[in-house]
């Protein structure tokens, strides 16, 4: 078996398990693991797209909450209607990650003064997307210097690309992909120039195919401007857009192990929970199975695993479900054994040998042996779990970076 890079659990989730367990006692742990499971959801991210009538902006709200123009709840497309005021669109798996569609600068009701960051609530987002299908207008440049003075961040997104593409495609004689991103981003970074505004990169996208030219860097680039927990809301709210946003995912999915494998060996340690007997005779180990395939689950949904989210994918690419089940059927063992969660993980644990696991624990964790044994009745439950949690998780990623790249070949290859 590959070896397993495991995350450090910290003395602050050291300390916390100890003092909540010294308040409250026992039973109370898994609901505090849980909750904390659950602060990503708890912290508000605002994203405002600025930009004129029918640049794509809707196209991307939908994009990046993972529905398209027919899906309830999903930003109107194709109408032409110019947007007389802010409008909110929440994720559909967090109501704390908001995205706002602004009106234009410089229409009679909003013009280009300094009222406007004021009247369209400019304090209230976390950043701005500034979006244009063609050249960014002198009022995209003045926007971009407004948001600049008042130190926010904001990025610049050429939308309708593959337009762009086709056009040149027929009206060039030498048509050369690579060469038509080159101009379309010269041309914009010229007007930038000529604007005064520091440079930065340009986001060349295609709203309807999230795997070409820039889509994945922008999304890359997006999480690493935020503070962590802000980071966390994000890259917890999306569907796996990108193989960026699915490495993403399992950073931040690693470090919720430590909580989750503590929680459940305490609470195996300290019930009438039966020991699951391990291979070759060795020590049984005890462990909340519930706690731990609440988590799996959980990890099945965010990588785009799970039953609904492949069905989904399957509606929403045209392509028929089997075709990404094919492209899993080397996958992970969770995904081609075909049993439940819960039966799955049992199996697992018999499957492991406790003494094999400590083995592969790093030693900063030797420190903590003390207060572990002392919880969990020895260091077997909360390795066990730490353990089976960590290679989960990098198994998972596997298998998501599999369907994504079923993905791009069907895209490519226009595979029915």
């Amino acid at each position: 078996m590959d070896d397993i890079a495991f995350e450090v659990i910290t003395e602050a989730e050291i300390d916390e398990i100890r003092r909540h367990v010294d308040e409250h006692g026992l039973s109370g742990l898994p609901g505090l693991v849980q909750n904390k499971m659950r602060d990503w959801q708890d912290v508000p991210l605002s994203i405002a797209l600025v930009g004129e009538a029918a640049v794509g902006k809707s196209s991307f709200i939908n994009s990046i909450r993972g529905l398209t123009a027919d899906d309830e709840g999903s930003a109107p497309v194709g109408t032409g209607d110019v947007t007389r005021e802010p409008t909110k669109y929440c994720h559909p798996y967090n109501e704390q990650l908001v995205f706002w569609d602004l009106p234009g600068v410089g229409t009679p009701r909003f013009p280009q003064d300094k009222s406007y960051l004021g009247r369209v609530g400019y304090s209230n987002y976390d950043f701005f997307l500034l979006l244009s299908d063609d050249r960014f207008t002198s009022k995209d440049i003045w926007l971009a210097r407004e948001i600049e003075s008042l130190k926010k961040e904001y990025f610049f997104i050429r939308t309708k690309i593959d337009d762009a593409m086709e056009s040149a495609e027929y009206t060039e004689r030498d048509f050369s992909e690579s060469r038509v991103l080159e101009r379309i981003k010269k041309n914009c970074k010229d007007n930038f120039t000529a604007g005064q505004l520091k440079k930065r990169p340009v986001y060349c996208i295609d709203c309807y195919d999230k795997h070409k030219w820039d889509y994945s860097k922008l999304m890359e680039d997006i999480l690493v401007s935020l503070p962590e927990l802000k980071r966390n809301t994000l890259v917890l709210s999306l569907s796996p857009l990108t193989k960026g946003v699915i490495k993403s995912k399992t950073m931040v999915l690693r470090k919720r192990v430590p909580m989750v494998a503590m929680a459940s060996g305490i609470q195996g340690a300290c019930t009438s929970l039966i020991p699951i007997p391990l291979l070759g005779g060795a020590i049984g180990v005890s462990l909340d199975i519930a706690l731990l395939a609440t988590e799996v689950t959980f990890y099945l949904k965010q990588y785009g695993l799970n039953d609904e989210s492949l069905q989904e994918l399957s509606a929403g690419t045209n392509k028929p479900l089997d075709y990404f089940k094919d492209a899993l059927k080397d996958g992970s063992a969770i995904m081609t054994s075909r049993q439940s969660v819960k039966t799955f993980l049992m199996n697992m644990i018999k499957s492991e040998a406790a003494e094999e696991s400590v083995k592969r624990v790093p030693i900063e964790l030797t420190r903590f042996v003390p207060y572990l044994g002392a919880l969990v009745g020895g260091t077997a439950n909360f390795v066990t779990a730490y353990y089976m949690m960590i290679k989960m998780i990098d198994d998972l990623e596997k298998d998501a970076m599999k369907v994504i790249d079923a993905v791009i070949d069907a895209t490519s290859s226009g595979v029915d």
